[in-house]
């Protein structure tokens, strides 16, 4: 069956609010929805084939789906291919000769006691992704002849040309962004149909995300002016991380925030939110996702159920987006 992906960037400008969690645990979550939830979305693959893109320097993705010591191997003593290697490739060359799926890591997400969940792949980063802005920025194709944006339109495509390429053999591409509004973080929200912003609900780390929306609004405008047949990226809303639960409920302090982000941007926050505690924690410290412990640890059975709670959600109002 052939596939179209559904790519979604999960961005904030703030580090520690819970990107590279999101991302993952998504991922993860849509391999525990039943088929029931899925089939009326029309996914019916099952479960879903996702490709996780790590398109942050700090490399935080990789790590949790490979642990330190396994990535750190992969890259300095194997000098495996990353995402910097690509975008470096398709940087100097309209057409390079080089297969994506030779930089892709299939199956890479561990469920436990040696096994992995199949229908997840990775597209690893690199610590030195941190310099691939600056060699965008410098970089001019000779002879290029596209007068778009002046002559730097393939600058903000990169990401999206190297998708395009495995884009039909997934359901899902998670890209987990830096924090920042770099070219590589343009480069996402250029390739994603959508994008979430995940917030802990205190003063400091929700301050700017409706500077988050106008940015990428204002990116929007700016493709859709350059390029025919371009679709806005939307917003599918924003995940509150890190929740202290009193009774089921939010603390006071921390639902205080809630209501004043609600009040702000309405439908946009999501009603399911991943609650504070050391499941995801522990479950990372072995290298793997909360779902591993949910048996025989409690908070990780909780945080697991919010888990699939935020990932049902996300594919429910995901779904119902008009990308066209």
């Amino acid at each position: 069956m052939t596939r179209k992906a559904k790519t979604v960037s999960v961005i904030n400008w703030k580090g520690g609010v819970g990107k590279t969690t999101l991302t993952y645990h998504l991922a993860v979550g849509l391999q525990h929805l039943s088929r029931d939830q899925l089939e009326p979305l029309a996914y019916k693959n099952m479960p879903p084939k996702v490709l996780l893109v790590d398109a942050d320097a700090q490399c935080n993705l990789c790590i949790s789906c490979l642990t330190a010591e396994q990535f750190e191997h992969m890259i300095y003593r194997d000098k495996a291919g990353t995402l910097k290697d690509l975008i470096k490739h398709f940087l100097e060359n309209e057409r390079p000769p080089v297969d994506v799926h030779d930089y892709i890591l299939p199956s890479c997400v561990r469920s436990g006691n040696d096994e992995v969940y199949t229908n997840i792949d990775l597209l690893p980063s690199h610590p030195d992704l941190i310099y691939t802005d600056m060699n965008i920025a410098v970089y001019s194709r000779p002879n290029f002849r596209k007068q778009l944006l002046g002559s730097d339109l393939y600058k903000f495509q990169l990401l999206d040309n190297i998708l395009n390429t495995v884009k039909h053999e997934y359901d899902f591409i998670f890209i987990d962004c830096p924090p920042n509004l770099n070219y590589v973080t343009q480069n996402a929200l250029y390739a994603s149909d959508c994008y979430l912003i995940p917030t802990i609900p205190d003063k400091l780390s929700s301050y700017g995300i409706l500077s988050i929306i106008h940015k990428v609004n204002d990116l929007n405008q700016m493709f859709r002016s350059a390029v025919k047949g371009y679709t806005d990226t939307k917003l599918v809303g924003i995940v509150l991380n890190q929740i202290r639960e009193y009774g089921n409920k939010p603390k006071d302090t921390q639902a205080y925030i809630i209501n004043i982000l609600k009040s702000m941007f309405h439908t946009e926050i999501f009603e399911n939110y991943l609650t504070y505690g050391d499941g995801i924690p522990k479950a990372s410290a072995f290298g793997y996702p909360v779902f591993a412990l949910a048996r025989s640890h409690p908070n990780s059975e909780k945080q697991s159920q919010c888990v699939k709670n935020i990932t049902f959600e996300f594919v429910t109002y995901s779904h119902h987006l008009r990308f066209a």
